[in-house]
């Protein structure tokens, strides 16, 4: 695949009133504008955004450019030559600029980390994949949706006490794809999904992908039953006992979802496994968290959920909060579909990423090859504008990489020759440094 260098700008978020940027060994702060008019205003755009009632363009450069003032103050947004003004937002500009020195570098991907810091949990929903740099009209650089960019991603940390887990994996990459549908609640679609995974897993005779199928219409192969609802086959006991003995390195989650407050008040989210007698069984955010916490070998949760038919639930809210506690939880990577979308968008999306990671690439650069197939796809509707902020990814600072390589084993006290030449097809780039590690290529970040 094509060399990509990976630059990082990170955006940490310190409190309810500070934020502070670093790129390239440069560093920058401002003060956070959140006003009452500010947060009631993004409490509307964002509710319409949840009911997928935000679709126009300018309605969504509006919620934006909110995002972006919010984070880099009214000066950010202003007119005038871009370096200029100092600050957050000016930094941002020429991160957005990168090397002009150097254009045969490579690919360049830019990964924009927003880290949100104990206390500010109340950001940690919003929408930032929606951030829309202002149009300056002497900045060919402006005037976007970073999102929208095929070379801009942006991935969520959560600042936690321990180290994420190293990332190394040798293939094959076991993945269990689980479907929850209850009989009681719509029929989800997820067979386009499951047609790639199965074809990846052909492909390179399970040397790349050993896949785990968990569905009421599929046995754990792939092959369709021949007595589709015979018994409940995706109940959470069997979720769990098919996690125990699969013992997966990416869980793939597509399931209902409902948002609630709990007796104390505290919010919950929830997904929908099956009851023995095929009716639906809600469990909780934190009750999933805690149990896939203890799987030491699990590296990547996606999550991929649709809206219950009682439209007073929330699927974004949902989503977020799962993905949030998986995270917490010290999960290296966690992907989340945070909006109600068409399914066609979603498993096109899906589809992409599978492709990607399983040709080595990393958890970032393979978002980023997603999101720009669905602009070269046949993928269209009122939607696809709308669905570049849909992919969120929660990454630990360790640049969590998914890697399996079909390359000879190289002994790693050989620094040149094919392990040298093998490194260089790796994303390389500021704060990330290049390791081989037999049949895994290994880019992680370093102090």
């Amino acid at each position: 695949m094509p060399r990509v260098d990976v630059d990082e700008f990170k955006i940490q978020i310190v409190t309810d009133h500070k934020v502070r940027v670093e790129w390239r060994g440069q560093s920058d702060s401002g003060d956070l504008e959140l006003d009452k008019l500010r947060l009631r205003t993004f409490e509307v755009l964002i509710g319409l955004l949840r009911r997928n009632r935000l679709l126009q363009v300018d309605e969504l450069k509006i919620l934006g450019e909110h995002l972006f003032v919010t984070l880099f103050g009214p000066d950010a947004a202003s007119g005038g030559p871009p370096d200029d003004a100092g600050g957050p937002g000016a930094l941002l500009r020429k991160a957005i600029r990168g090397d002009r020195e150097h254009p045969d570098a490579g690919r360049r991907l830019l990964k924009v980390m927003l880290e949100i810091k104990a206390g500010s949990d109340r950001f940690g929903s919003w929408p930032w994949e929606y951030l829309y740099v202002p149009e300056n009209p002497i900045d060919p650089n402006t005037g976007f949706f970073l999102g929208e960019r095929t070379n801009f991603v942006l991935t969520r940390q959560l600042a936690l006490v321990d180290s994420a887990p190293a990332i190394q994996v040798r293939p094959p990459l076991r993945i269990l794809f689980v479907v929850l549908s209850p009989s009681d609640l719509p029929r989800i679609e997820y067979e386009a999904v499951l047609e790639t995974l199965v074809q990846l897993r052909d492909a390179g005779g399970e040397s790349r992908i050993n896949l785990r199928v968990l569905t009421e219409e599929h046995g754990p192969d792939g092959t369709r039953y021949a007595d589709p609802g015979a018994e409940s086959r995706t109940t959470y006991r069997a979720f769990m006992d098919c996690v125990d003995q699969f013992d997966p390195h990416v869980i793939h989650i597509i399931s209902h979802g409902q948002y609630l407050r709990t007796s104390e008040n505290a919010p919950c989210g929830q997904l929908g496994f099956t009851r023995e007698d095929s009716k639906v069984g809600w469990v909780g955010d934190q009750d999933l968290a805690s149990m896939l916490m203890d799987i030491s070998s699990l590296r990547l949760v996606f999550l991929q959920a649709c809206e219950t038919a009682d439209t007073s639930s929330n699927p974004y809210q949902v989503i977020s909060g799962v993905a949030q506690w998986l995270a917490q939880k010290n999960i290296p990577a966690v992907i989340a579909m945070h909006f109600l979308v068409e399914s066609s968008l979603a498993n096109e999306f899906a589809r992409a990423f599978y492709k990607s990671l399983v040709e080595r690439a990393a958890i970032e650069v393979a978002m980023h090859a997603a999101r720009r197939q669905l602009y070269t796809s046949g993928v269209v509707g009122d939607s696809q504008r709308s669905g570049f902020g849909l992919p969120v990814l929660y990454l630990r600072g360790s640049g969590a990489l998914l890697t399996p390589l079909e390359s000879p084993t190289v002994s790693v006290e050989d620094p040149a020759g094919e392990q040298s030449a093998a490194a260089d097809s790796l994303p390389s780039g500021p704060g990330l440094s290049r390791a081989w590690d037999g049949d895994i290529g290994i880019a992680r970040h370093t102090a």
